[in-house]
């Protein structure tokens, strides 16, 4: 629900991401709404749902905490990311869709070092995974998290071509 959201309406949803109250408020009503349609057995609690914000590769991204997931592609994480610099502040602001990232439950054992994990992206309905991701269940997966998204997004593209002047000899 957060990236549809997000993509129809990308400069009023950073917005209201940005402002911890309504990030909060957000979440919790789309966590609810999301498990709307489930047995009362199978939805699963909020529990360390919350939002943070980094910088990756030189881009705003919205990092979504989510309670553990219960099976193979539950994501831990998912992140928002904004290739522009848009002020959400600014009403005439480019909206430019952000990107979709999960890393996501996969397949594998468990070991000290965590679970297997694999690292998605969301284009509309198109789903790719992007490769394994690192382990899951750690307390600093989140960060290893957002460096692997830092070298799947590589640095930012300048905006305009540099000034070139070719000189003969």
């Amino acid at each position: 629900m957060l990236p549809q959201m997000a993509w129809r309406r990308p400069a009023s949803v950073r917005r209201e991401l940005r402002d911890p109250y309504l990030a909060r408020e957000l979440l919790l009503y789309m966590w609810e709404k999301a498990a709307d349609s489930l047995p009362a057995a199978e939805k699963v609690a909020p529990k360390g749902l919350r939002l943070s914000w980094h910088e990756v590769a030189g881009r705003a991204t919205a990092l979504l905490h989510l309670p553990p997931p219960q099976a193979t592609m539950e994501a831990h994480y998912s992140a928002l990311v904004y290739e522009e610099d848009d002020d959400p502040d600014n009403a005439e602001a480019v909206e430019t869709r952000p990107r979709y990232f999960t890393l996501e439950a996969a397949l594998g054992l468990s070991s000290a070092a965590g679970t297997a994990t694999l690292v998605g992206e969301w284009s509309g309905e198109v789903h790719r995974h992007l490769g394994r991701g690192p382990a899951g269940g750690q307390p600093d997966t989140h960060l290893a998290f957002l460096e692997t998204l830092a070298s799947v997004l590589g640095p930012r593209p300048d905006k305009e071509a540099p000034f070139m002047r070719v000189v003969r000899s």
